[in-house]
């Protein structure tokens, strides 16, 4: 397997996890679960596309290192 590949594939991950990071949010609107999500849970996903905090590793990451 390439690295292009192996980057693209991360690149489709990246975009299911936005889809699943919807459709949680969806699901959870207005109820009382959706303030917990975003406190706590929503941090996961942010964190896998590099919206999290700085310091932490990202799908993001991955790709920078697979094209080096």
């Amino acid at each position: 397997m390439t690295n292009k590949t192996r980057i693209e594939m991360i690149e489709d991950a990246l975009e299911l996890i936005e889809e699943a990071k919807g459709l949680v949010e969806d699901a959870l609107r207005g109820t009382s679960l959706k303030d917990h999500f975003n406190a706590y849970n929503k941090y996961g996903f942010n964190q896998l596309q590099g919206n999290g905090n700085p310091y932490d590793s990202s799908l993001n990451s991955l790709i920078e290192e697979l094209e080096e």
